[in-house]
This record gives structure tokens, sequence and C-alpha cells, in this order.
């Protein structure tokens, strides 16, 4: 072998893989490059959780109410709200945290809620940094219009009367989604059916209190409704048979599990946190339950 070719490399001819190996620094650099991925990710996890503005149902009569009068206090807060409260609401949704939000129907009803009042829904949206990812309520043409002004992507709630296929046209033409959201049925066949199989328009809203309240796996429903759920209404109740909501975690529903399977099938929807209380301020948890979520997302 000749002399030059045991002569080192210069340093400037290493090149930037072969120096770093050499220095010990591929390691720190690949850890750095994955902990800031996950940081990342959970950010982004983080701004799609949405605070569902039907936990307010109680507002309008000082967090007191039973859950058999929902349509009594649905009436009650169409007639309440106003810019001031709108604006109330929203500011105590961004102390909590919160960067995203879905909007229940009786704070953006089609009964109070004109171009210009939508105009400035908005524009109080912006002002607490909120993004509105969700509708709560019915399909309509009315609910689909409100949308459009306030620039939802989809309602998730109840077809009332509406075939599939009649939602399907009207979504269609809107270019709105709507995704059915779980109460009475048990298994994923029984939600499939109301939106007929589902399709590009036709999704599902997983409820995971109401699964909770039916007494059903939520993670398994989860699964076997697929790719079809484009969005999740995040809750815990105490006990089967009833839906008395608690703390996310407290409860009887696997809302970890439910996370888990969302990540299996890659899902890429808002996580909205709903809890309902009939004896208290959804407010006084509402932090707590943000993290827990992002802890869970995280993790």
């Amino acid at each position: 072998m000749r002399r030059e070719q045991l002569q080192p490399r210069k340093f400037n001819e290493l090149s930037r893989r072969d120096f770093i190996q050499r220095t010990g620094m591929l390691g720190a650099l690949v850890t750095q490059r994955d902990a800031l991925a996950v940081v990342g990710s959970s950010a982004a996890d983080s701004a799609k959780i949405a605070f569902n503005t039907a936990n307010l149902v109680a507002r309008v009569t000082n967090y007191r109410y039973e859950l058999k009068n929902w349509m009594e206090q649905h009436k009650k807060t169409i007639a309440a709200t106003d810019a001031a409260s709108w604006r109330s609401i929203c500011h105590e949704i961004a102390e909590a945290g919160f960067k995203a939000v879905e909007i229940w129907e009786a704070h953006a009803s089609p009964e109070a809620l004109d171009r210009g009042k939508a105009t400035e829904w908005k524009k109080i949206l912006k002002q607490a940094g909120l993004k509105p990812v969700a509708y709560a309520g019915h399909l309509s043409s009315e609910t689909l219009q409100i949308c459009g002004w306030l620039e939802i992507p989809h309602i998730d709630g109840g077809l009332g009367t509406l075939k599939p296929e009649q939602a399907t046209d009207l979504c269609r033409k809107s270019e709105i989604g709507f995704n059915i959201e779980n109460h009475p049925e048990k298994t994923p066949e029984e939600i499939l059916k109301k939106i007929g199989g589902g399709n590009q328009w036709l999704g599902v809203c997983i409820d995971t209190g109401w699964l909770g309240t039916q007494g059903v796996s939520a993670p398994d429903v989860i699964r076997a409704c697929g790719s079809l759920v484009r969005h999740v209404h995040i809750k815990d109740v105490k006990a089967a048979g009833k839906h008395e909501t608690c703390l996310l975690g407290d409860g009887v529903v696997n809302v970890a599990g439910c996370l888990r399977a969302l990540r299996t099938l890659n899902y890429t929807g808002s996580y909205s946190w709903e809890d309902e209380p009939e004896d208290r301020n959804p407010f006084d948890s509402a932090k707590r339950n943000r993290q827990w979520i992002v802890q869970h997302l995280a993790g």
C-alpha cells in the first residue's frame, strides 16, 4: 500500500455524516429530530381539540337542568344568545386553552342567525383565536347555509326525516359534509344504516359517552366503522344505563382506548370534548380534560 493511502482525510474532506458518526453526534441529532417530531405532532393534535359549545346547555339556567328538558334548554339558549353572550362564551373557551370550537346549533341557529350576524359571529371567533371545526346540530338546507357563512366543514348530529339519498344531495350541492352521531345505537351496523352505509359526503361522528351509556365497547365500534369515522365527541359517563357525564378517564368508557383506535385508523379529524353536565359548570373541568386528551394523544 502506498504511503499516501495511509494519510488521514482532512477535516474538510469528510462528509457531514462521516463527521457526525466519528464525533458521536449522530445519535444525539436523531434523538433531537425525533423529539421535535413528537412535539410538532402534539402541537398539531392540540390544535384539533375542540370545545363543543353544547357543553353549555345549562348555562341559561345557572348550570342546572335535566337531560329530558334538552329542547327547552335549546330554545332558551337561542333566545339568550346575542353578540355579547357569544363573545363571553368564546372568551371563556379561549381562556381554557382551546384553539378550536364545535358550535352547537342553539348558538348559531337558523331561527336567529342571518348573514349579518354570521359575519359578526366569525369576527368574534377570530378575535378569540378560535377556529370553528364542526357544527353540532341537524342537517337541513338552513344549517348548511350557516356552515357556509361560518366556514364550517361539516355538521354532526341527526338527519331528522331525511333519507341518505336526500342528505347526500344536500351535502353535495353545498360541499359541506354530514356525520351521523350515535345515541341509541348499540352496533356499527345500526349507525351505518342511518347513512346508507356512508359515502363521500356522509360519515360517522362517534359519541364515546353514548356508547358507554349503551354498554358497548367504544373502541370496537370505532374500529368497525373504520374510515367512515370523520368526527368524534370525546365524553365519559359514570355508568352504563345512564348518561351522567364525568371527568375523562373516571367513567366506564375506555376513552384512552378510543384514542388508540383512532390512531390505528390514521384518523385526521378533530377531537371535540363534550360534557353537558346537569349540575355543574363544565368550564371548571375544561382545562383538565383538554390536557387529558393532549397527554393521551401524545402517548
